[in-house]
């Protein structure tokens, strides 16, 4: 979270003809990004209203803006998604908002094929392998897209990739649906700066700033569970029900908002003095959330990490990983050493 506030415009004609020059120069370099996703803005207005209700506030009293440039403090941090104040505010950039959207598309489009062959894998042999192509391949390209998203201005869109649209049907359905969840988890976490008063602490230091996070992401991810639960006589490998399932989207949305900010760890100097790895992060998240050993969520976090971190590596055998949950667990921890490695 940042301390946002507001600039001094000066009067007089030099200013005018500044600003005027600066319009024409932004003009001329517009993202599309706006307009692609022109559709969603109301979209998102009306999930932001949710999250609101959750937070206990009104849009008109903490407003939520679209913006087009990051949020940026020099040598510290630059956000896509930030908490201002004041005035109260929550700030996502196009950018952000498309990078997560396509990153929530990928989720579906390689989680789910890796979960279909698990069941229908011969356990007597080894994992199954899986050719690239179709719906898997497409997943892969949208994990790009996505990291470019993230860092660069887009002209036009590309051609290859589905075209952003709320009301989509087959993959990018189940896409949408994981980013309905994902951005709202990450706007909740917003929201929860402000109503937890972060902001009154202008300059934290590293460890506090870090904690901030941690509390943060507890009040957004209770906020989002709300009343679900588990099926607490459910056998496991059997049907949850309809509310247990509830929650298992939920959990999925709410590990792809931080599996995103994972890829940010996974480049040279992606270390943060402001937030603590991903890996604890979601830890701490799946216990919070209390889900069941053999959570859908839970198995589908541990395959986009390994799309992520080590795709062509060999991971333990299910006998060493009994269970989705322990599965995410390792996950976790091939991610801990794959940004380390990248600290070097």
């Amino acid at each position: 979270m940042a301390n946002g506030r507001p600039s001094h415009i000066g009067g007089g004609r030099h200013d005018l003809l500044d600003a005027v020059s600066r319009a024409a120069r932004r003009a001329k370099s517009m993202s599309c990004l706006p307009q692609v996703f022109s559709t969603f803005r109301p979209v998102v207005e009306r999930w932001y209203l949710a999250c609101c209700d959750d937070a206990g506030v009104t849009p008109a009293e903490v407003p939520l803006k679209l913006e087009d440039l990051a949020l940026e403090v020099p040598r510290t941090f630059r956000s896509e998604f930030a908490a201002v104040t004041p005035p109260p505010a929550v700030r996502i950039t196009w950018n952000g908002l498309a990078s997560l959207w396509a990153f929530s598309q990928a989720v579906v489009r390689v989680g789910r094929p890796m979960f279909e062959a698990q069941r229908t894998a011969d356990p007597t042999a080894g994992p199954p392998q899986l050719a690239i192509g179709g719906e898997l391949e497409e997943g892969l390209h949208l994990f790009e897209l996505s990291s470019r998203l993230s860092r660069n201005k887009f002209d036009g869109w590309v051609d290859w990739a589905p075209v952003p649209d709320p009301d989509a049907v087959g993959a990018s359905l189940g896409g949408n649906r994981t980013f309905e969840n994902a951005l709202g988890w990450i706007m909740r976490h917003e929201l929860a700066h402000l109503r937890l008063n972060h902001h009154a602490v202008a300059e934290p230091l590293p460890h506090e700033a870090k904690e901030q996070e941690f509390q943060a992401d507890a009040q957004a991810t209770h906020w989002m569970k709300g009343s679900l639960q588990v099926d607490p006589g459910r056998a496991l490998e059997t049907r949850p029900s309809e509310t247990e399932l509830d929650l298992e989207r939920r959990a999925l949305g709410m590990f792809t908002g931080l599996a995103w900010v994972a890829q940010f760890e996974l480049v040279p100097h992606g270390n943060s003095s402001t937030h603590p790895p991903v890996m604890d992060r979601i830890g701490r998240m799946i216990g919070d959330l209390r889900l069941a050993d053999d959570s859908f969520a839970c198995e589908m976090l541990s395959y986009v990490t390994k799309v992520l971190v080590d795709p062509e590596g060999v991971w333990p055998p299910d006998q060493e990983v009994p269970t989705a949950k322990d599965a995410a667990m390792e996950a976790m921890f091939r991610l801990s050493r794959a940004v380390a490695a990248f600290k070097g």
